[in-house]
């Protein structure tokens, strides 16, 4: 998914993914720890560059070194050597293009492809447009956040619920559960 949760920015280039938030530095040498938000934790490994933001047009971050630390990375970049340039770097977001991305299996979606599909519900009809997307917790699954006239719905993505994504149709078909 892409790949996660984040504020609604204006800001932010609609042309990247985000896959990491940096939230701290870490130890005195210039390195910060980075907490993922992707389902693929394995492929930062994996990279040796990402893209910081904001501002809008994302910075360029060479990775120097690399290593899991619990539930997060812990990152040097290239030209960060002390605690003072790590803590300018705090509340950044790490992301990649979305021309980067790697493909999924069939009936698997980026977050972001989802953002923006019309709701047609089978029985009440169109219920609005996905506004974002969000995990129900740490191992929970996905969840629309739809808006349209009637408020804003919650729908699971669950298989008793989604009939149908038509990503070339712009459209998710649902079976909205009693509410």
């Amino acid at each position: 998914m892409c790949e996660a949760v984040i504020p609604r920015f204006n800001k932010m280039n609609p042309d990247y993914c985000t896959v990491g938030k940096i939230v701290r530095p870490f130890g005195r040498r210039g390195e910060v720890k980075v907490v993922v938000m992707t389902d693929f934790p394995e492929r930062f490994e994996r990279r040796r560059r990402f893209f910081l933001e904001p501002p809008f047009e994302p910075m360029v971050a060479v990775v120097e070194g690399i290593r899991a630390h619990k539930d997060a990375f812990i990152v040097k970049f290239e030209g960060v050597e002390s605690i003072e340039e790590a803590e300018k770097l705090v509340d950044k977001f790490v992301r990649i293009p979305l021309d980067e991305l790697e493909p999924l299996e069939e009936g698997s979606y980026y977050w972001h492809q989802l953002e923006g599909l019309l709701v047609i519900d089978q029985e009440r009809g169109q219920i609005g447009k996905v506004e974002s997307v969000f995990r129900a917790g740490e191992f929970g699954n996905e969840v629309l956040v739809v808006v349209g006239q009637e408020g804003e719905h919650l729908v699971p993505m669950i298989e008793d619920v989604i009939l149908k994504v038509d990503l070339d149709g712009q459209r998710i078909y649902v079976r909205l559960l009693e509410e």
